[in-house]
């Protein structure tokens, strides 16, 4: 019998990941995740183990005295794959869905990964070992705004739902609190509380954009929508913390 919380963590690894420790000590009770909200507080800690995948990457690749940008390029390959490509997939359907024209969702992913390729090399030549930190933290705020965004979405008036609507008040509290808590305890440490801020701002900023835009999608967007939330989340939060490392 595991403690609730190893518990919560495997099944959100099982379902955020495909990481060989997702699928250990399954229960007969887990069913797939079918409520969103349950167990979210675990939900950063998977993203961290996922994280974690990409950063050692990112030092194994500076080890190797790889250039840079093919540094960061490997690091995000990791990272990717150790998630599924689930966010990159449901970027460029997502992507696809809001603006209605193919291809625009392979251009808008095209996009967001150079930018986040950009960020890291940059991370990289400033400090190796601090940017393996940001990635990790990015990667839980990637996470954490795609499970926010399903919690949520699509914001309906209560009129339209009726009582029946379900309330993750309690889940996203818990979802909020893990994610300040690990993200401020990766990031304060080493970059400062400006910085850290800065990432927080940049993360939210970039969540907030992606609910404006799709704020008319229907339910089937939904995961899509979470995916391209998550994967600006990810990219702006490195993007932040590069900006003011430069400015600093």
């Amino acid at each position: 019998m595991l403690p609730p919380f190893v518990h919560d963590t495997l099944r959100w690894l099982r379902n955020e990941t495909v990481l060989p420790a997702g699928a250990a000590a399954q229960s007969s009770d887990d069913s797939g995740m079918t409520d969103p909200g349950a167990g979210a507080y675990a939900a950063p800690l998977a993203a961290g183990i996922a994280g974690a995948c990409g950063a050692a990457a990112l030092l194994a690749c500076h080890f190797l005295r790889l250039p840079s940008f093919a540094v960061a390029a490997v690091t995000l390959l990791a990272l990717a794959a150790a998630r599924g490509f689930r966010l990159e997939s449901g970027c460029v359907r997502g992507g696809d869905r809001l603006a209605g024209v193919t291809g625009t969702g392979t251009a808008l992913l095209m996009f967001l990964l150079l930018v986040e390729a950009a960020a890291l090399a940059g991370l990289a030549v400033y400090h190796t070992p601090s940017a393996a930190l940001a990635l990790i933290a990015a990667a839980v705020f990637g996470s954490t705004a795609s499970i926010v965004f399903r919690l949520t979405q699509p914001a309906r008036p209560l009129e339209e739902i009726g009582d029946s609507r379900p309330s993750h008040s309690t889940a996203l509290q818990g979802l909020m609190v893990v994610t300040i808590v690990i993200c401020t305890a990766l990031l304060l440490p080493v970059f400062r509380i400006g910085v850290t801020a800065a990432a927080f701002v940049a993360a939210l900023s970039a969540f907030v954009c992606v609910v404006a835009i799709a704020r008319n999608q229907h339910a089937d967007d939904v995961p899509d929508c979470a995916a391209a939330a998550g994967k600006a989340a990810e990219v702006a939060a490195l993007l932040a913390i590069l900006a003011f490392v430069e400015a600093s």
